[in-house]
């Protein structure tokens, strides 16, 4: 006799649901995947920087930190840049994130409301996270006197993981621009040319890291 139409409807809506529950199983083990690999920093891979000084800052990066006081003072000693002004970007580093993050809302209100690209507000708390750790991987160029930053692999997974996730790049690259901007006339204004100088070539190397390489490599708007 067969089977009724609707049973047969009925069977093929699950059938549905069961691709669709294993396709979605299938992106988050890939999103899983990707946030293992995404690497920001590659200073611990610059051969042309002593051996110690890499090490310091495998270390302080491994743990998501800014460098302390000894490991400042010993890079800044190695290095021949200043203590003093690296200091002064850790210190100002929480106010320079929060107000390029103020500058983009006020620009771009829409991105926090219902539909935008940053909301709910836990996702809006992750991209000013990233921000945060992508100043603090330049702060650590700025030390160690290296406008090369960042590591090749890991940021092409940052940016498949960011292209998954749907992150707004054109977003995220103007609170770049604005924590430039800020971290610079930190810099300037307290006479550290060449430190502004290096941080400046340093978010150069960032921001074209970030930007997709391909076709394939959609931004989020």
């Amino acid at each position: 006799m067969g089977f009724p139409f609707g049973a047969t409807w009925l069977a093929y809506r699950n059938s549905c649901g069961i691709v669709n529950l294993t396709r979605e199983a299938d992106r988050k083990m890939e999103i899983s995947q990707l946030a293992k690999a995404a690497k920001v920093c590659g200073i611990s891979n610059r051969d042309s920087l002593p051996e110690a000084v890499r090490a310091v800052v495998a270390k302080a990066d491994t743990s998501k930190r800014f460098l302390n006081t000894k490991e400042l003072e010993e890079i800044c000693k190695y290095c021949k840049t200043s203590e003093h002004a690296v200091g002064l970007l850790i210190a100002e580093s929480n106010q320079v994130v929060d107000k390029a993050r103020q500058q983009l809302l006020a620009q771009q209100p829409q991105l926090i409301l219902p539909g935008g690209k940053l909301h709910p507000e836990p996702r809006a708390e992750a991209c000013w996270r990233d921000c945060q750790q992508f100043l603090r991987v330049i702060i650590y160029g700025v030390a160690c006197d290296c406008t090369e930053v960042t590591d090749a692999a890991g940021m092409t997974a940052l940016r498949q993981l960011y292209k998954e996730m749907e992150v707004p790049i054109p977003a995220m690259m103007y609170v770049l621009a604005q924590m430039r901007t800020l971290t610079t006339q930190v810099l300037k204004t307290s006479g550290h040319l060449r430190e502004a100088t290096c941080l400046d070539k340093a978010f150069d190397n960032l921001i074209k890291a970030l930007q997709p390489t391909s076709p394939g490599e959609q931004e989020a708007k």
